[in-house]
């Protein structure tokens, strides 16, 4: 088979499954976790900067969905976000790094910002052509570390790859990063640390 004829094919294949994939988009997002609240007095926790190289805003726009989703459920307390960047940039910790930072650098930030818990994360925007424009799928991926050793102790990770929604959501990284948001905030609810 000529290398020509096999590509048309190919691509005869990629937009057919692209048409089907837009035609099935019709359930809803992933709605706000329940309203309840823990008893208690929450712990604490600095979230560092989430990473995201290609929408920093898209990332600050997560950090704040949480951040507000976890507090009003009372699950933690935040220290203030400006602060938390302020001592990442004195410690000089490199929040880029491959397989993230040590456990002593957890450690020593938990210990500067006097918090029970670090949590840090990556979240990803991944577009695909449909036939209603480019679909934004979000990953979200979230790690917890104790503050008495810097040892990760959990962590959550909410993809909307496989989320049917309708076509405007789906165009729009910010409301697909929502859903992302609230469903890692629910799993997030579910965990006891």
């Amino acid at each position: 088979m000529p290398l020509r004829k096999l590509f048309s094919m190919i691509l005869s294949i990629l937009l057919v499954a692209g048409m089907l994939s837009g035609c099935f988009a019709t359930a809803t997002t992933r709605s706000e976790p329940p309203a309840g609240q823990r008893e208690g007095i929450a712990p604490t926790a600095a979230l560092l900067p989430i990473e995201n190289t290609n929408d920093p805003e898209l990332a600050d726009f997560v950090a704040e969905h949480l951040v507000d989703c976890l507090e009003t459920r009372n699950v933690l307390r935040f220290a203030d976000q400006e602060k938390v960047a302020l001592q990442v940039k004195t410690a000089g910790v490199d929040l880029q790094r491959t397989f993230g930072l040590s456990d002593a650098q957890y450690r020593q930030l938990a210990a500067a910002l006097k918090v029970d818990y670090v949590i840090d994360g990556i979240v990803t925007v991944r577009k695909t052509l449909s036939l209603a424009g480019w679909r934004k799928d979000v990953d979200l991926y979230m790690h917890i570390h104790r503050a008495t050793d810097g040892k990760k102790i959990d962590s959550w990770r909410s993809m909307t790859d496989f989320t049917f929604t309708s076509t405007e959501t789906a165009l729009d990284a910010e409301k697909m990063a929502q859903s992302a948001a609230n469903h890692l905030c629910a799993k997030m609810l579910e965990a006891r640390f």
